[in-house]
C-alpha cells in the first residue's frame, strides 16, 4: 500500500541556482525509480543554524510522493551517499501542516487585524487578538490580620505527626 511522504533536502549554500536546480532533477530523476507523484518545492536559501562542513547557507527542498513503506529506507540510503546533500529526513506527509501556505495580514480601520491563510483553494479567516491598553491596577484595602498564636500551629503539627486527624482509608 502507498502511503504518502515528505522529504526535506538541505542542498550546500555554496552552490549557484543552475547547480542546486541540477542536483534537484537528478534527486528527482532518481526518485521516480521508486516514487510517484513527485512534487518539489523550493523554500529558498536560509543561514542554517550551525554549519555543516564549514558550510553557513543551504537551499531547503521538500519532495512530496508517494511510495511503498519498504522502499522509503532506500530512498533514505541513497540520498545519504550523495555527497551534494548536507542533510536529508523524510517523514509521513501531513497535509494540515503543509509547509507552503500563504499568510496575509489585513489590519481594517478599527484597527482589527486579521490573518488570511491561502492553501489550495481555501481561504480561512482568522482574528488575530490585538493588545488592548490595560488600566491601572486596582488597589486592595488593607484587611484587617489575624494574629496566629506559635502554639495553635504547634498543637495542630503535633496531632498531624501523631496521626490523629489522618482519617483511615481515605
Amino acid at each position: 500500500m502507498m502511503k504518502k511522504y515528505e522529504l526535506l533536502l538541505v542542498l550546500p549554500g555554496t552552490l549557484d541556482e543552475k547547480e542546486v536546480e541540477k542536483q534537484v532533477s537528478e534527486i528527482k530523476e532518481s526518485l521516480s525509480a521508486q516514487a510517484k507523484d513527485i512534487e518539489v518545492n523550493n523554500l529558498g536559501k536560509v543561514r542554517l543554524a550551525y554549519p555543516i562542513k564549514q558550510i553557513r547557507y543551504g537551499y531547503y527542498y521538500t519532495v512530496i510522493f508517494s511510495a511503498e513503506p519498504e522502499a522509503v529506507q532506500g530512498i533514505s540510503n541513497k540520498l545519504k551517499l550523495r555527497g551534494d546533500v548536507l542533510r536529508n529526513m523524510i517523514t509521513l506527509f501531513n497535509a494540515n501542516v503543509a509547509s507552503i501556505k500563504k499568510i496575509v495580514y489585513n489590519t481594517n480601520e478599527v484597527g482589527v487585524t486579521t490573518m488570511m491563510e491561502k492553501g489550495e483553494g481555501e481561504k480561512e479567516e482568522v482574528e488575530i487578538p490585538v493588545a488592548v491598553p490595560v488600566s491601572a491596577p486596582v488597589k486592595k484595602e488593607k484587611t484587617e490580620e489575624t494574629k496566629i498564636d506559635l502554639k495553635d500551629i504547634d498543637e495542630k503539627l503535633n496531632a498531624i505527626l501523631n496521626n490523629e486527624n489522618i482519617i483511615p482509608g481515605v
